[in-house]
């Protein structure tokens, strides 16, 4: 089952966000070489729930796809670097998700939902992006801040951050929802996103656009409207020996599983857990 995560840093103090800031920089080529690490991008966020002109350079996120669960706990406990962000950080939490649906792509990457995927359950995991085409800019961003207004007082939505890329071309939403009623109002019909929605299919204000939903396997670390209330699937986290155990008996298994594909074909075939044969792609 392949898996996404998204994990959220926040540096309390002026040396550590400088630190971070830099690690935009520096650190991407770090996390590729992480093992079994597929698709993955690190993200900073805007002032206030993150959907603002000017940039929180307290608060930066990590989202990558892994071969399951297991491995991804290993993989991001064991990695250096993402060690580093945790020593300097003063609170950090990492979803881990599973898609359901899923419309467009990101980079070109799309989420496609497994043939083994369950059922959407709630609470519900949606995220947005979309590439914002430059002469759409000033469009776009002036319908920002009712939007984010209209989706903090939905009292179905626990958790929302806006995210991206590159500021203000590139918007990430990532909310949890107990309600897909709420979620699919909010979305489609009320007079802010509904109505900015439309604009934007109508007017193509985006370049690229990916809508995907995801059900919460589990929840690690501490984050405003990421609490056990509100996170009811979350799974406790075993201890680091078994996912240790489980990442590499995971790998072991996909290497057998590749090389009898790679017999039975007569010819080397691309690595499954990474798109193209690539290590990790954050283009």
């Amino acid at each position: 089952m392949t898996v996404v995560s998204f994990s959220l840093f926040s540096f309390p103090t002026l040396s550590a966000r400088l630190w971070a800031l830099g690690q935009m920089g520096l650190a991407p080529r770090r996390i590729a070489a992480i093992p079994d690490i597929a698709f993955f991008k690190l993200m900073g966020t805007g002032a206030g729930a993150g959907f603002s002109t000017w940039p929180n350079f307290g608060v930066y996120t990590l989202l990558a796809q892994w071969p399951s669960v297991e491995v991804a706990r290993a993989r991001l406990a064991e990695a250096r670097v993402l060690q580093g962000y945790r020593r300097r950080t003063d609170r950090t939490a990492t979803l881990y998700l599973e898609a359901t649906s899923t419309r467009g792509s990101w980079a070109g990457h799309s989420f496609a939902p497994g043939a083994e995927a369950a059922a959407q359950r709630l609470p519900l995991v949606a995220l947005t992006r979309a590439s914002i085409r430059p002469s759409k800019l000033p469009r776009f961003w002036a319908r920002v801040p009712a939007i984010s207004r209209t989706a903090e007082a939905e009292t179905a939505r626990h958790f929302m951050i806006g995210t991206g890329e590159i500021p203000w071309l590139h918007q990430v939403t990532v909310s949890l929802w107990d309600s897909a009623d709420a979620m699919e109002r909010f979305s489609r019909d009320s007079p802010t996103h509904g109505e900015a929605v439309r604009a934007a299919y109508r007017d193509g204000w985006f370049s690229e656009y990916c809508f995907t939903r995801f059900n919460l396997l589990a929840v690690d670390g501490q984050w405003p409207g990421l609490g056990a209330s509100d996170t009811a699937s979350a799974v406790p986290q075993p201890p680091l020996e078994t996912l240790r155990d489980s990442a590499d008996a995971a790998r072991t298994d996909d290497a057998l599983s590749s090389g009898d594909a790679h017999l039975h074909a007569g010819k080397p075939q691309p690595d499954r857990t990474r798109p193209g044969g690539a290590r990790g792609q954050a283009t």
